[in-house]
């Protein structure tokens, strides 16, 4: 008994140990039976919690939108106990049971859901659900039976020819088939492609030996349906046989050349394994090569000079962050092309030349579902900086598209969008402006009667005493005061001079204050190059630049387009490749200062050498006209 009894304790505190171990870390998790469904189809979404003996309160499902919830169950509890040499250890699994529904097609975000454990709140991670429209991930079409059986029915227009029964599948074994959507297509038209493993025996490994070679094919890959990690499979019979089926591998397939184009067999090997690990009962699997017959894009109706990559349905957008500029400031168009396509090799519409306007090379992203490889849309930002003040009108942009659906030639366009660029304003304040002399002084001398009236010293006696200041005509200080004002004089004067010397505007001056400003600026650079500041070090090369063409020439040349400057310089001597290397820094400092993303650390060093170069190259050059600015 008293055997038992310390047995019974030290189970009791093995089980305390457990539980107060397993208290602190939680198991909360969230997970679907599959990730890609259909809309209008059913799947399962559960979470499941992981205690020892902690409290459990204030659990909260997620927020299901874009899903139909269609039944639930739980919380529902069970106990697990394990013993073992490490100690027991209890845990107490909950779990809730979502059925959900898709209502649309697209990607589909569930979020965290939350319970508090101890008065800690804990989350599960997000889970994303890929739903398609009916039709995209639906099964492989049925393979014809052999001759001597019956066909169950005709295959409808839209569904792809049923392959005949390969070789492995007529003796019984495994199998790889690949399914097209279409085998006849046009140029440029998407063709969906999926590779099927039929399998008839149980199967540990599948290993890809060689991937379908898709040579005269722009291709995309497609997400493949999965469940926990591990293929979907749904169950077929062939010649009377059941298999398990599962998509191993889907593309989208863009043909780029007419003609005939053949997809090459995929090979794999799939086995068993034992408890070991290694590899039994293996079979080499090998698909068919797929054939496709690609049509030229007919010549009825197509536009001028047409991209063969532009063959879909798409839709067509552009807008611009603000209609309204000053000169120097930049805008931003954007245009969206969304729909259905080879949106990658896609031809972003022309945009025409915008007069006083520059505009840089686009930036472009493109975003494709993965779920489809042909679903998605393409970005392009486009950089506009006004150099003159005025209206401009965008022209409605044209996007020329065929559709292989119609068989017909389609134009989207967008509207006309209307640009303002407003002066650049000017300084409305003079440096080194000096205030006015105060009234009732003259040229800032003292006021007099500054005392006021009421707070004047009281004077005891009526006359002032007959020996005022007497004795000080006889000191020294006296003759010290009457020798100040000549001397204060001849100072004044001899300050005045030099004043008026070093305020002459000579040429040696001018140079010693551009070369001082020169350098300040090039520090100031060259402190934002060694912090990667490249929108602030393009703004000191542009501005030391500009400073020392305008204490060179004579004359400011702030706020002249490129044109006038080269022709300015062109005129004053400036040799013609120093003027093509002057203007392309000034045109390179414009676009880095909107874009400062595009430049790295090697670009701003090469910059800040090339300015230094060029400054001395303006200093050097004799400039016919050289004048006072």
């Amino acid at each position: 008994m008293l055997l038992m009894g310390a047995l019974a304790a030290s189970a009791a505190a093995a089980l305390c140990t457990s539980a107060a171990a397993r208290a602190e870390a939680p198991r909360f998790q969230a997970e679907v039976d599959r990730n890609q469904v259909l809309v209008g189809e059913s799947f399962v979404y559960q979470v499941t919690l992981g205690v020892g003996n902690e409290r459990v309160s204030d659990y909260r499902p997620p927020e299901f939108k874009g899903l139909r919830v269609l039944g639930t169950s739980g919380p529902n509890q069970s106990t697990q106990m394990q013993f073992g040499g490490a100690g027991t250890f209890v845990e107490v699994s909950y779990s809730w049971r979502y059925e959900l529904t898709p209502t649309q097609k697209g990607m589909v975000t569930i979020a965290p859901a939350r319970v508090k454990v101890n008065g800690q709140e804990f989350r599960t991670g997000t889970v994303t659900i890929s739903a398609a429209n009916l039709g995209s991930t639906a099964p492989p079409p049925p393979i014809a039976p052999s001759p001597a059986q019956p066909a169950p029915g005709t295959a409808s227009r839209a569904s792809p020819p049923r392959a005949a029964v390969p070789a492995e599948a007529a003796s019984g074994g495994s199998f790889i088939r690949v399914v097209a959507d279409k085998q006849k297509a046009f140029v440029g038209e998407a063709i969906g492609a999926t590779w099927y493993l039929y399998i008839n025996q149980t199967v540990d490994k599948f290993d890809l030996q060689a991937e379908p070679h898709t040579e005269g094919f722009w291709t995309e890959d497609v997400q493949v349906p999965s469940r926990r990690g591990a293929l979907v499979q749904t169950e077929e019979t062939v010649d009377g046989r059941p298999y398990q089926v599962a998509a191993v591998l889907k593309k989208a397939l863009f043909p780029l050349q007419v003609g005939k184009l053949t997809v090459t067999p995929m090979e794999a090997r799939i086995s068993r394994s034992d408890f070991f690990g290694n590899s039994v009962r293996g079979q080499q699997v090998r698909s068919a090569p797929l054939d496709i017959e690609v049509l030229p894009l007919p010549k009825a109706g197509q536009p001028a000079g047409f991209n063969s990559a532009n063959v879909g349905t798409f839709t067509l957008s552009a807008r611009v962050d603000r209609a309204r500029v000053a000169v120097g400031e930049a805008v931003t168009l954007t245009i969206e092309i969304s729909g259905r396509g080879n949106l990658r090799k896609l031809a972003l519409p022309v945009i025409p030349k915008l007069a006083g306007w520059k505009s840089y090379d686009p930036r472009v992203t493109v975003t494709v579902d993965p779920a489809s490889g042909v679903t998605g849309t393409k970005t392009a930002e486009v950089l506009l900086l006004p150099e003159r003040p005025g209206n401009v009108t965008i022209p409605p942009l044209v996007l020329d598209t065929f559709d292989p659906e119609g068989n017909r030639y389609a134009r989207v366009e967008t509207a006309a969008l209307v640009l303002t660029a407003t002066g650049d304003g000017g300084v409305t304040a003079t440096a080194g402006a000096v205030a006015a002399p105060a009234a009732g002084t003259a040229g800032g001398g003292f006021a007099e009667n500054v005392i006021a009236g009421e707070i004047r010293p009281i004077h005891t006696s009526a006359g002032l005493p007959r020996d005022l200041g007497s004795t000080f005509f006889h000191t020294r200080g006296f003759l010290g005061l009457v020798a100040v004002p000549p001397l204060g004089l001849a100072l004044v004067i001899l300050g005045l001079r030099t004043r008026d010397r070093l305020s002459e505007d000579t040429g040696a001056r001018r140079r010693r204050t551009a070369r001082r400003k020169v350098r300040a600026h090039l520090a100031a650079a060259d402190a934002h190059r060694r912090k990667s500041e490249s929108g602030p070090f393009f703004v000191e090369i542009d501005r030391v630049m500009r400073e020392a063409l305008s204490s060179r020439l004579g004359a400011p040349v702030k706020g002249l387009r490129m044109d006038e400057l080269r022709a300015l310089l062109a005129g004053r001597g400036v040799a013609a490749a120093d003027v093509d290397r002057l203007i392309a820094l000034l045109e390179e400092c414009d676009r880095a200062r909107f874009a400062p993303g595009s430049v790295d650390a090697a670009t701003l060093g090469t910059t800040l050498e090339q300015a230094a170069e060029l400054i001395d190259v303006v200093e050097r050059t004799p400039l016919g006209g050289e004048g006072r600015p």
